[in-house]
């Protein structure tokens, strides 16, 4: 099955329930900090999300851990606790 682009579909909304998807969760991180780039944002979900995921840690206690200037690290942090929250948490 061929990737769904992100104007299509569900993945326009959020990834599917129960799962993480480092691009859509850059692409959200992207419209509050449009001067990263694509790479750098993928790198820095997937960064948070393995704290979150790994040792449970969300908001500020997450953008605390993150290995990255800190308003930064408050926007990644802010974005996989949403998606924590919004997408996984919910039954």
């Amino acid at each position: 099955m061929d990737p769904k682009s992100y104007s299509s579909g569900e993945r326009v909304f959020g990834p599917p329930r129960g799962t993480f998807d480092a691009d859509w969760a850059a692409t959200a991180l992207r419209s509050n900090r449009p001067e990263l780039d694509f790479a750098t944002s993928v790198r820095a979900v997937e960064q948070a999300w393995e704290l979150l995921r790994t040792r449970d840690l969300r908001g500020a206690a997450l953008a605390a851990e993150l290995d990255m200037e800190p308003d930064l690290a408050g926007a990644v942090a802010a974005v996989a606790t949403e998606i924590a929250e919004f997408y996984l948490d919910r039954s």
